[in-house]
């Protein structure tokens, strides 16, 4: 069973949404340029101010649930206090359109990605920009930040996923694991996967301590636009051009670092179409979002299919593998290389209709 809140406040595409930590709000932002706070249980906007003066293409909520961030493609990216709706401060340094921004996970840094080819990382009490890291092939369309708070993955126009160093800026891995342009990626809660959508319509399950991709999902009959794990890691949910959110089970087999030889932090992005974000606040809830200019937030109870595990393909990657990184104390140089398996997946909802291809995935 599954029941959905449908709010259809904006007036044109929403490109955006970002749950409170507490699960009690949900804010979002679109092409109309404004940002609107909702509250579920009220079933209505609680607030709404017009954030930018051009589209706004990203949204996020810090871990305290008292600041929140926007870009858009007015060049800016804006932080604001929640509870009073209030304007903060600005980051001005992008050249072109900035395509997401995203709070480090301690609150205490936003990274942010642009059309001008650049990622840039800032300090937010400052306001300074402490790393600029600018892109030669194509442009970069999302990025993450490792639960560990010392790294980011970043999903790039020309097909490839990388991984840097925030402290350092040195680029930690490298994946050319997609055909098309990466539209999304998301880290596992443990930090030992990374999952990534693409216009080649695959999803791809990246195991970041053995250094390789390991599985790839077909589920999705176009480009997948949006990907994000649930806070527990135990399933994750996918968006994309077919206009369908699917919602997967996932069996990964997560370590402990300290269990293994301490050896390199081994670690290997967005249409604006149907489904274009994909955020779960918790097992129960997904919250999914579409140029129909609405919201859904679909609670799901029951199993819906099952994906055999003969239906993945497991890749022959074509990624680099960079050079080890001697010892140190901080947690990204403690990880070894266990042999971490997916040992299954199942899709346990979706949205819309399903019309299952001849190849795979297959469902009983």
């Amino acid at each position: 069973a599954s029941r959905c809140i449908r709010f259809g406040s904006h007036s044109s595409a929403v490109y955006g949404v970002a749950w409170s930590p507490k699960g009690n709000l949900v804010a979002s932002a679109g092409h109309d340029r404004s940002v609107k706070i909702w509250e579920p249980k009220v079933r209505g906007v609680s607030g709404e101010f017009a954030a930018h003066s051009k589209p706004v293409r990203s949204i996020d909520v810090d871990p305290t649930g008292q600041m929140m961030l926007t870009a858009s493609d007015d060049k800016s990216v804006k932080i604001w206090r929640v509870a009073k709706r209030q304007f903060l401060s600005s980051f001005s340094q992008q050249t072109n359109w900035v395509r997401a921004a995203k709070f480090s996970p301690n609150g205490k840094m936003i990274a942010t990605v642009s059309d001008d080819k650049s990622l840039r990382i800032y300090d937010v009490n400052t306001g300074e920009c402490t790393r600029t890291i600018t892109e030669e092939r194509g442009a970069p369309r999302q990025v993450a930040w490792h639960p560990w708070g010392n790294m980011v993955a970043v999903a790039l126009g020309c097909n490839r996923i990388k991984i840097f160093d925030v402290g350092g800026s040195q680029l930690l891995q490298l994946y050319v694991v997609h055909s098309a342009p990466v539209n999304d990626v998301a880290f596992h809660s443990s930090g030992n996967f990374l999952l990534s959508g693409s216009d080649d319509c695959t999803i791809r399950v990246l195991d970041l301590l053995e250094g390789r991709p390991i599985y790839t999902l077909t589920g999705h009959t176009a480009a997948v636009n949006a990907v994000g794990f649930s806070q527990d890691g135990e399933k994750f949910a996918t968006g994309g051009n077919d206009r369908q959110l699917l919602v997967w089970q996932s069996n990964l087999h997560t370590y402990d670092a300290s269990q293994f030889e301490a050896k390199s932090a081994l670690l290997s992005s967005s249409c604006d179409t149907s489904v274009a974000s994909v955020y779960q606040q918790s097992n129960a809830s997904s919250t999914a979002l579409s140029n129909d200019h609405s919201i859904r937030i679909d609670m799901r109870e029951s199993h819906a299919y099952n994906i055999l595990d003969e239906n993945f393909q497991v890749l022959d990657s074509e990624h680099t593998k960079l050079p080890e990184t001697p010892k140190s104390a901080s947690k990204s140089s403690s990880v070894g290389q266990p042999k971490a398996m997916l040992s299954h997946a199942k899709l346990v909802s979706k949205e819309l209709d399903f019309k299952p291809r001849s190849t795979s995935p297959r469902f009983f």
